[in-house]
């Protein structure tokens, strides 16, 4: 019986550890246009990691300016949410944020 009893809680220390902490991306939106015209240049992909109450557009504008300091826009912005579960019950949430940086001309 004992033996029994150790493998049970064995096994259930091995499932609540593989299923403790899960994580996945779920789009959230998308705008995917550009300006019309061609008085822009494309300058390069630009992406952020935020917290739930640390993003938007102007944080990834200013990711933007960081690394194309000529940058004027951010276009063809997607936003993903990466959920992380713990232990089946408790949700947390961030954001992954991507566009492509221009320089109006």
């Amino acid at each position: 019986m004992k033996s029994k009893l150790l493998t049970f809680f064995g096994a259930l220390i091995v499932i609540i550890s593989i299923t403790a902490c899960t994580s996945s991306l779920v789009p959230i939106s998308a705008d995917t246009s550009f300006p019309s015209g061609d008085k822009y240049e494309i300058l390069g992909r630009v992406s952020i990691s935020s917290g739930v109450s640390n993003s938007g557009y102007t944080k990834l504008l200013e990711e933007a300016k960081k690394q194309y300091p000529e940058a004027d826009d951010v276009v063809n912005i997607m936003v993903d949410a990466k959920e992380k579960v713990f232990l089946l019950i408790f949700k947390s949430y961030s954001y992954e944020m991507t566009g492509i940086a221009i320089d109006y001309k």
